[in-house]
């Protein structure tokens, strides 16, 4: 099914029971999509939207996508932040997945800087899932940047020793890769 001429928003919400098996579908569509340059930029418009639903929906996909390819949204990481930041806390679906679309695609120093930032805030808010998107996006993060790491790495013991169930998980998670990523550099 090719993405529809007229936008991505549109097509998001055709479909009336959104979820997991429908964002992983489209999220594949848009990755075998040939005009990726277009139908990126019309995901990063959907995810401004004013309509709450197609934000969390453009949110869920932008997730997915950048999950297989966070080459796909790069060019708009800093548009990508500023949508992150300018969303109302009640949102809390839209930030959990925007965190983690905001670390995958930061590159630039600038960029992972502020998506430190962006996610620090994140880490504590009040919704679990946020805080769990803050825990996964910092560890990315901080495999990224030495700097960063120092003040991420005891975030994320802290997470392991006393977060949520998930928030633990997520920790594990990343503190392991921390440390792989740190194996493989002092092997060179």
């Amino acid at each position: 099914m090719p993405v529809s001429r007229n936008s991505v928003g549109a097509d998001l919400m055709k479909t009336s029971g959104w979820g997991l098996a429908a964002a992983c579908a489209y999220a594949e569509h848009l990755l075998a999509e040939s005009a990726r340059s277009r139908v990126a930029r019309q995901l990063v418009t959907a995810m401004a939207s004013s309509d709450p639903e197609l934000r969390v929906r453009a949110a869920d996909v932008a997730r997915r996508v950048t999950d297989k390819d966070a080459d796909f949204l790069a060019a708009y990481a800093s548009e990508i932040a500023d949508i992150l930041a300018e969303t109302p806390i009640a949102e809390s679906r839209t930030r959990w997945h925007l965190g983690l679309v905001v670390a995958r695609t930061a590159h630039t120093p600038a960029q992972v800087h502020l998506a430190a930032a962006l996610l620090w805030q994140l880490s504590q808010d009040k919704s679990n899932v946020v805080r769990c998107s803050a825990v996964e996006g910092l560890g990315l993060l901080a495999r990224r940047d030495p700097f960063l790491r120092a003040s991420i790495e005891p975030y994320l013991e802290q997470s392991f020793a006393t977060g949520t169930p998930a928030m633990r998980v997520r920790a594990r998670k990343a503190l392991g890769a921390l440390q792989r990523s740190v194996g493989k550099k002092s092997t060179r």
